[in-house]
């Protein structure tokens, strides 16, 4: 079964947003196409950086403190099996290369890390550009099906959609990931999610939403 793990987090402190996504997608994101490869049996089988612009966020009592700060990045990578996930990030490559270069970026304080299987609802297909809409559940998510229809309103242009089902007890229940053609639509998107929300779930349902734009950097 394949997994995905889907890193959250923000970037290091005294670093502006533009020196981390610099230092994310033309740095680290080399590196790791360096690990596919050198090591393509060891590497992540996919590999993709969104770069979060805006969001929604609540706060509260017992949210991982990421998601109630607000999100810079959510990273998306591929293993075959989580034993493959833990052993890419044990070999010299990874500890020597990928590991010390992290805190030049993210505040590791920040990062929560979701392991996943990933339910393709609509195969987003060719996607340049697109941007991206991730909408986390925290407690009592709806039917999946029913998040689009309900934030329908004039048609946004959604052309992709899955739904991330953590494979273990945590802060997040679900994560449902949306794919638009581009910045104006992510937005009204995630604005109409938002309202539609209390007719998704019970009162009291807590839930955040982050506006990426999406960098396959490999598509595995």
């Amino acid at each position: 079964m394949t997994i995905k793990t889907m890193i959250c987090g923000r970037r290091r402190p005294g670093q502006t947003l533009g020196e981390h996504r610099a230092h994310m997608k033309d740095h680290h994101g080399r590196l790791v196409l360096d690990y596919v490869a050198r090591e393509p049996s060891q590497a992540p089988r996919g590999y993709v950086q969104n770069h979060v612009f805006d969001g929604i966020y609540f706060g509260g009592d017992g949210q991982p403190r990421v998601l109630s700060l607000g999100l810079d990045f959510v990273t998306e990578v591929w293993f075959p099996d989580m034993a493959a996930a833990k052993s890419s990030r044990e070999t010299p490559f990874y500890l020597e290369q990928l590991q010390p270069d992290e805190p030049r970026m993210v505040d590791a304080s920040s990062v929560l890390g979701l392991p996943v299987t990933e339910e393709v609802i609509l195969p987003p297909g060719v996607r340049d550009g697109a941007v991206k809409v991730f909408l986390f559940w925290l407690d009592h998510a709806p039917d999946a099906k029913t998040v689009p229809e309900a934030a329908k309103g004039p048609d946004h242009g959604m052309f992709g959609q899955c739904r991330n089902l953590p494979l273990f007890p945590g802060p997040v229940e679900a994560v449902d990931e949306f794919w638009l053609p581009d910045e104006a639509a992510g937005l009204a998107f995630a604005q109409a999610c938002r309202d539609a929300a209390p007719s998704l779930a019970p009162s009291g349902t807590r839930y955040c939403l982050a506006i990426a734009r999406e960098h396959v950097l490999h598509a595995g």
